[in-house]
């Protein structure tokens, strides 16, 4: 009953591939299928409360018949039902759960299982969230009969692996599905926002951002990399990138400077690490990490200490810190706005950190732009040019 390596290692193999690219999940149901014995593999989700119903993939199954599940047979399936009752991951075949003659009573078995020729199934549940279930599943014809110990074992090695995948998959959406939510949320803050690796090559730039990208502005783009109006002002800026880029996550590395504008004014500009945890959820993963540049007009961010105290639960001393911090201040010059010490305003810094759950100043400096300023935020076109 020896199950050859050499077909497992290869069908593992197609199911990782699967976790990466969800359309290669028939790749693997196919030679699973082929590997048993089967007619037909699937992977499908069903909803036990609602019977909702949806073949996440399938090999071997006609269109019709699939439909016709989702919106009929699946109030009748017994199958997946029973194996609900059973650990999680436990591979059962319909034959070891159900007499036959039981089964020749059901309208599913006949209406369902027979026009198919797909007596014999064999299967597990990957997944039991509440009412909701995953399944994998193989199905063959009445003639090929009942499945052998060597198939349902090679289903029980799979099976982790297939779980595994899953998840995986699961994970990557769900950090692309963050990944643009934090984007988009950046795209509407008022402060020009640009992340870019330690060549100082831009790899996002928000609208605000965008708007302030021009030789007349102060900041622009020369052979894809930020250049400043002078060559003292350029070093100046590359020498703060390369310091932030260097840095570990969660250090206060980088620094900040004032850009002059050809109108006289000037712009503030705050250079950060961005921790590697966080550039890695937003697929732009760097050896050194990712450089968040920040740029604003002086005084242009004013939070109101009381709204942030209310939004993250901090102290009154806390909250006025997060304001100036939130106004691109670094914390030596907070506490100096402050009349504290430094080692007081290091303090507070942790423990608005523990409370809002930012695990750097790069990072708590967008959690509280997108979470304040989500509601009082100006329309970039204006603040850009005011």
């Amino acid at each position: 009953m020896r199950i050859p390596e050499d077909e497992v290692l290869r069908l593992v193999g197609l199911i990782y591939d699967a976790a990466l690219d969800e359309r290669k999940w028939s790749a693997f149901l196919d030679a699973f299928a082929n590997a048993v014995g089967g007619s037909s593999s699937i992977l499908r989700s069903v909803d036990l409360q609602t019977n909702e119903a949806g073949f996440v993939a399938s090999v071997g199954y006609d269109p019709a018949w699939q439909s016709a599940y989702c919106s009929h047979f699946v109030k009748m399936d017994y199958v997946t039902r029973a194996l609900y009752e059973f650990p999680l991951g436990a591979v059962k075949s319909v034959d070891q759960v159900f007499d036959m003659s039981e089964q020749r009573k059901t309208e599913f078995y006949n209406d369902y299982y027979i026009p198919q020729d797909k007596p014999h199934a064999m299967g597990a549940l990957l997944i039991k969230d509440g009412s909701h279930t995953l399944l994998f599943a193989s199905q063959r014809g009445k003639r090929a009969g009942v499945w052998s110990e060597k198939e349902k074992r090679l289903m029980e090695i799979l099976v982790p692996h297939v779980t595994r995948a899953v998840q995986v998959h699961r994970r990557i959406n769900s950090a692309t599905v963050e990944k643009d939510w934090a984007l988009g949320a950046l795209d509407h803050l008022r402060m020009g926002v640009i992340l870019t690796n330690k060549l100082g090559r831009p790899l996002f730039v928000n609208r605000a951002a965008e708007l302030m990208l021009s030789p007349s502005y102060g900041v622009s783009v020369y052979h894809g990399r930020l250049v400043l109006n002078t060559p003292p002002e350029t070093a100046q800026l590359y020498k703060l990138i390369t310091d932030a880029a260097q840095g570990a996550p969660g250090a206060n590395a980088g620094g900040d400077m004032r850009i002059a504008l050809p109108d006289g004014e000037s712009l503030h500009c705050m250079v950060m690490p961005i921790p590697l945890e966080l550039s890695t959820r937003w697929d732009i993963a760097l050896a050194s990490g990712c450089v968040a540049v920040f740029l604003s007009k002086p005084g242009g961010l004013q939070l109101p200490a009381q709204r942030l105290a209310v939004l993250y639960g901090l102290t009154p001393a806390e909250a006025r810190l997060s304001s100036k911090l939130a106004a691109c201040k670094n914390v030596e010059l907070a506490a100096d706005d402050m009349g504290i010490t430094l080692n007081t305003a290091r303090s507070q810094l942790k423990a608005i950190f523990a409370k809002t759950g930012a695990r750097s100043q790069s990072e708590l400096l967008v959690l509280l732009a997108t979470g304040a300023l989500a509601h009082c935020r100006d329309d970039p076109d204006k603040s850009a040019g005011s």
